[in-house]
């Protein structure tokens, strides 16, 4: 039972990415905003459903955040691969108001802002936002 333990949180990060990247896939038909320089923090306290982002790139299609995906995941390392997601911008509720709708983000997710942080440190990259976002996604 304890092998069953350890393996459940990774299945169900790996779930979640795997839902985050297929969620709401329709192409987009305008560029994305780029990101400014300076830090966008919610305000608000989250609630339990939901999840706390620090968004790392926008773009108009999801492989423009591949690569930029691929070297943050080297950077944490493979058991973290889930905590690094690209998603739809219209599948995040909770974004800034001048998140592109038909956009893409990447994003390190977390369930906590502390958590959050401390792996935006590791990888050394200025977020755009930090802040929670309700998840409206599911398929």
């Amino acid at each position: 039972m304890r092998g069953w333990t350890k393996q459940a949180p990774r299945a169900s990060v790996a779930l979640l990415v795997l839902v985050l990247a297929t969620a709401c896939a329709s192409p987009p038909s305008t560029p994305a905003t780029p990101a400014t320089s300076s830090t966008v923090v919610a305000p608000s306290v989250p609630s339990s459903a939901d999840t706390w982002v620090a968004v790392l790139g926008v773009a108009r299609t999801p492989g423009a955040l591949s690569g930029d995906r691929t070297d943050i995941v080297e950077t944490l390392g493979d058991a973290l691969e889930g905590a690094v997601v690209v998603s739809p911008t219209s599948c995040l509720e909770g974004l800034p108001a001048g998140s592109p709708p038909d956009g893409y983000v990447l994003a390190i997710q977390q369930s906590s802002r502390a958590e959050v942080l401390v792996l935006t440190d590791q990888v050394r990259r200025e977020p755009s936002f930090v802040g929670p976002v309700h998840q409206l996604c599911t398929d």
